[in-house]
């Protein structure tokens, strides 16, 4: 049977690649380089022994290429179409610290400790991110790594079409709809770039989050820009970074 990969070209051992050798190569991509050398920086060696969670992992992209770092990787994924394609991809890759389960992230705790914890495209569809990040710190047992959307306050011609801002669980930040009906809901299996069991999502004020990841337990917190690509300026200024309000969010407990 045929698996339909629609985000992650990944590369595997025969050297053919799930989308096609034209499209873009999910190795090249900016936010998986700049991960790598944040990860290459800070566990330089030993790494068979640091363990990685890729929540939300979609098709695998990510979690393939941490394991061919030489890292013991748990990819988690709750929807069985993308499931399929992990499966797929760990049967074509010699990768023996590679692994993938089919569950929702909110139940992370139930897989043990972790040395990095990987959130990339998966924060910005949460209701209660206040607590999620509560969640993340007490498994995570030095790095959180966070790849998301965030609030910028309200914008012209807003394309996510954000709620005005508001507080909720304390912090600021805006809703975003993620389903309009329950009929929607209930077809949330092929919604691949929607919540997984709630209605609306919360993103927080940039500068939140940012405080938030400290008050967590993350004493060392910063924003990741090479994350942005060559540009960095340009982005910041008027291109991805301003239209999209996404970003690279890290926190090191450093003790």
């Amino acid at each position: 049977m045929a698996v339909d990969f629609t985000a992650h070209n990944i590369r595997l051992d025969d050297g053919s690649f799930t989308i096609g050798s034209e499209a873009g190569r999910f190795e090249e991509h900016a936010w998986l380089q700049a991960t790598k050398r944040l990860l290459a920086t800070l566990y330089p060696s030993g790494r068979d022994q640091i363990r990685i969670a890729d929540l939300g992992c979609l098709e695998g992209g990510y979690a393939v290429e941490f394991a061919r770092m030489g890292f013991s990787v748990l990819g988690l994924e709750v929807r069985e179409s993308n499931m399929e394609a992990c499966r797929y991809v760990k049967s074509k890759t010699d990768l023996p610290l590679l692994e993938f389960v089919k569950d929702d992230a909110w139940n992370i705790a139930q897989y043990g400790e972790f040395d990095v914890m990987f959130c990339c495209g998966l924060f910005y569809h949460i209701d209660r991110p206040r607590e999620f990040l509560k969640l993340l710190s007490n498994v995570t047992r030095q790095t959180l790594i966070l790849q998301t959307h965030f609030s910028a306050g309200v914008v012209k011609n807003d394309k996510f079409k954000l709620s005005p801002m508001e507080k909720h669980e304390g912090l600021p930040g805006q809703w975003y709809q993620e389903y309009a009906s329950q009929k929607e809901l209930n077809d949330r299996e092929s919604a691949k770039w929607a919540s997984w069991d709630n209605y609306r999502s919360f993103w927080i004020q940039r500068e939140a989050l940012l405080g938030e990841i400290k008050s967590v337990g993350f004493d060392l917190v910063f924003e990741q820009f090479d994350s942005l690509g060559a540009d960095i300026a340009d982005q910041m200024l008027s291109g991805r970074y301003v239209e999209e309000r996404r970003g690279t969010f890290v926190g090191i407990k450093s003790a």
